[in-house]
């Protein structure tokens, strides 16, 4: 299901092929510009009877995010495991959380569900990366089963990688209703550099009081891209088996032929590694500084008032 209308009560269903899945790292409409793509108009009463009584139903994992933490690139290096079906922000989940609150729109989760857990004949696990804003669907989303992963980066690395760019500042600030619903941040947060603070503390925020839930915990973890980074072959294999996936044999070996840690995993015709990622951070650290100074230091604040002070260590790298 490509997209879907709730006013309306229909969806539009595009026939994608593995290999499609497998080169998207968006399932927008920048995932039908490479080819011919077949699709058609469903009702709602269409697409329920189509569904009726369907079985099969793949295990539906989900790698969640904060955004621009390196979520794609552990999606593609999930895709070289046999079996695994990597579903890379599909729109329907970001229609979904936009819509949150509107029944009519929310009607729409348990088919959505239903139908990313299809796969295909051999698809033994689908892992859904949704865009960074779902992550606040996470308890609705795990209710009908499976396992979530949050994937993040310091607040100091996050800051310098979100003001570095207007658009992606603005991204942030334009979902702060939504990133902030249901969470108590008192603290008033005016400038860019606190407002994008305000944004990675909800985050952590709403991961925490969903972890202390004893029926969610068991089927979380928490992943910081740079212990990723570290060691992407144990950290990879130590999420698989999150997953209830195995990694097949010689992995660091398969990760290294795949060419994966030399490219942009978003635009894979783009050399990007490491080294470049710490030359973009340094640079954007030091023409943002005071922006990122003001950030941490309202998040210091904020975690202060609220308690939770075993965030803190989250604030600078570790690493």
């Amino acid at each position: 299901m490509f997209a879907f209308d709730p006013v309306q009560e229909r969806a539009w269903v595009l026939h994608f092929e593995p290999g499609d899945y497998l080169r998207a790292s968006f399932l927008d409409h920048r995932a039908t510009q490479h080819r011919e793509i077949s699709g058609w108009v469903l009702s709602r009463a269409e697409l329920d009877a189509a569904m009726a009584g369907e079985t099969g139903r793949r295990p539906l994992h989900w790698l969640f995010h904060i955004g621009h933490c390196g979520s794609s690139l552990v999606s593609r290096m999930l895709d070289l495991i046999p079996g695994v079906l990597g579903l890379r922000e599909p729109l329907p989940l970001l229609a979904l959380a936009h819509g949150r609150g509107d029944p009519a729109t929310e009607s729409w989760r348990t088919p959505l569900v239903s139908l990313l857990a299809r796969g295909f004949p051999d698809t033994r696990a689908v892992v859904v990366k949704p865009t960074s804003v779902v992550t606040t669907l996470a308890p609705r989303l795990l209710a009908d089963g499976g396992r979530g992963c949050l994937l993040w980066v310091d607040l100091q690395t996050w800051l310098a990688t979100m003001l570095r760019d207007n658009e992606l500042t603005s991204a942030v600030l334009d979902t702060e209703h939504l990133r902030l619903a249901s969470l108590e941040l008192d603290l008033p947060a005016t400038s860019d550099g606190e407002r994008v603070a305000r944004a990675w503390l909800a985050e952590q925020l709403r991961w925490q009081h969903l972890a202390a839930d004893p029926e969610h915990a068991p089927r979380l973890l928490d992943l910081d891209f740079a212990t990723f980074l570290a060691d992407p072959a144990a950290s990879s294999a130590c999420l698989a088996a999150h997953f209830g996936l195995e990694v097949p044999a010689g992995w660091a070996r398969m990760i290294k032929d795949s060419g994966l840690l030399g490219r942009y995993a978003k635009d894979e015709s783009v050399q990007f590694d490491a080294g470049e990622r710490e030359r973009e951070l340094a640079a954007a650290a030091a023409n943002h500084a005071g922006a990122i100074a003001a950030g941490i230091a309202w998040a210091e604040r904020a975690i202060a008032q609220a308690g939770t002070h075993h965030l803190q260590e989250r604030l600078r790298p570790r690493h």
